[in-house]
Order: C-alpha cells, then sequence, then structure tokens
C-alpha cells in the first residue's frame, strides 16, 4: 500500500496519530527534502530514514517504488508541508498507481489553503485554488483578469520577493475594493493574517507594515455584485430603454448583472425622468 502523508504547515504537533503510526510502520518513507523529514521523524522518535522525492527525480524513482509496491512493501509519501501532489511532487506516481492497479490512500492532515480561507475573513462556501502565481507581470494580470470575471474567492502561493509586484499587478486590473487576505506562519507562533482591501494591504506593504519572509497564501476576492455596480451607469442601460419598457428592461439588466429587479427598475426610472 501507498500512502500519501499529509504534513504539518508550520506546528509539528499537528501531524495526527493515524499518520505518525503510519510512518513507524512502512518499510520505506519518500520525502521531498529528506532534511525536513528528518526533524518531523526526530520530533516523534521514528528512527528511519527518508528517501528524496521530488520534482527533480520523481520520474526516475516511479519504477523503484512500483516494483516495491508490487513486491507487497509498504511505502508512505510525504511533502515538506501539507498535502503531497498540491504544488509538489507525487501526480506522476498516483497515475502510474492507477495504471498498475496498486493501492493507495490518503492520510489527511493540515492544509494551508483550508487554513487560508478559514482565516481570511471571506466567504468559504467557493473558492478556487490557483496555485502558486506567474513570476511574470502580464501573467499576474491575467490571472487578475480571471478573479474579476469569476466573482468568486481565489486562493494563491507567493513568494515575499514578488508579493509587492503581485499587488501592483493586481491593481491595474482589479477595482482597489477587492478583498485580500494574506496569510504567513501560518499555526506558528508567529502566525500573522492582514486582512483588507487591496489599497489598504498595497499600502501596509509599501509602509513595511508586512514582514515580507517566507512564502505567503493570498485568498483574494472580487465580488461579482461590486464589478457590476459599475457596469450599472447611463451608457450602460440607455441602449435598453430604447427598445423597452423600464419594467421588462429592468428584467433582463437584472438576469445580467446579478443586481435586484427593484434596484435597476428605480434607476432606469430615475434615466427616465431626467432625459
Amino acid at each position: 500500500m501507498l500512502y500519501l502523508v499529509c504534513t504539518p504547515i508550520g506546528n509539528l504537533n499537528d501531524l495526527s496519530l493515524r499518520s505518525i503510526n503510519t510512518l513507524k510502520e512502512v518499510d520505506k518513507i519518500y520525502a521531498e527534502d529528506t532534511r525536513v523529514a528528518a526533524n518531523l521523524l526526530q520530533h516523534f522518535n521514528i528512527s528511519k530514514k527518508s528517501i528524496p522525492f521530488h520534482e527533480h527525480n520523481e520520474l526516475g524513482q516511479l519504477q523503484e517504488i512500483t516494483t516495491t509496491l508490487q513486491e507487497g512493501y509498504d511505502i508512505a509519501v510525504m511533502s515538506d508541508a501539507g498535502a503531497p501532489l498540491i504544488s509538489d511532487p507525487g501526480y506522476p506516481l498516483i497515475k502510474k498507481c492507477i495504471e498498475l492497479n496498486l493501492e493507495f490512500t490518503v492520510l489527511p492532515g493540515p492544509s494551508s489553503v483550508i487554513n487560508a480561507v478559514l482565516l481570511s475573513g471571506i466567504s468559504p462556501h467557493q473558492f478556487t485554488f490557483y496555485g502558486f502565481l506567474p513570476k511574470t507581470n502580464a501573467g499576474r494580470e491575467r490571472v487578475a483578469q480571471e478573479i474579476k470575471r469569476s466573482g468568486i474567492p481565489h486562493v494563491f502561493f507567493e513568494s515575499a520577493k514578488r508579493l509587492s509586484k503581485t499587488f501592483e499587478a493586481f491593481l491595474e486590473v482589479l477595482d482597489g475594493n477587492t478583498q485580500v487576505s494574506i496569510c504567513r506562519e501560518m499555526t506558528k507562533e508567529y502566525e500573522s493574517i492582514y486582512r483588507g482591501s487591496l489599497v489598504e494591504l498595497h499600502e501596509n506593504l509599501l509602509n513595511s507594515e508586512i514582514t515580507l519572509l517566507g512564502e505567503f497564501v493570498l485568498v483574494v476576492h472580487s465580488s461579482l455584485k461590486t464589478q457590476m455596480l459599475q457596469e450599472l451607469d447611463i451608457d450602460f442601460c440607455q441602449p435598453f430603454l430604447d427598445f423597452m419598457s423600464p419594467s421588462d428592461a429592468s428584467k433582463l439588466i437584472a438576469k445580467i448583472t446579478n443586481h435586484s429587479k427593484q434596484d435597476v427598475y428605480r434607476f432606469l426610472i430615475g434615466i427616465s425622468n431626467s432625459s
């Protein structure tokens, strides 16, 4: 059996009892960074060494791991922090296991993505996880366009050295009132969560009020309702009134923009009365 072990994102004591027992019992442990794994294993008195399994060697390790599994041995795979496969190595391995009909399972545990969503203060009912943002400004602006179109929260990983440039790129596309949460050092002693509008947090960055160390998890929400409020103006609505009554136009515009019919109707009556 192959076990995909979710590891702590900061506080080592978040490792589940089931994961501890599994790591003690498996025949081999593969880890993204053996030094990080050694620290975790030592913390729980697990006297085993891990074998490197990272983005540069994972394809080469597939044969070794699948052969060992076919021989009936148990193997654990773990990333540095959080879940294997999620912006980490492991996907080609499970695809191979499925192809060879080899059993694998997940030992659930900490997730920086879920943690960040819960800490953000932004609605958790629906969100998109993007992973690491593109390194180019043009790439980040394309992502901002996706955020703007979707109207649902997006979750990203970003490095300290690129955080300011990401905010600058987002401000080129998104409304300044777009809600943002920045999470760093989650579950650790100095966990820091910064919440506010895009403009507010950008000012915090410029004023060095946000510690730029390590990696961050961003939650960004440019609500569809806020976007559509900007579209509900005379230039947008007048063409509808040229062909239909305010009552009929309000129904159609409300459907297009997510505004309430009553709000649109009042706006249209105001346009009609002023013309």
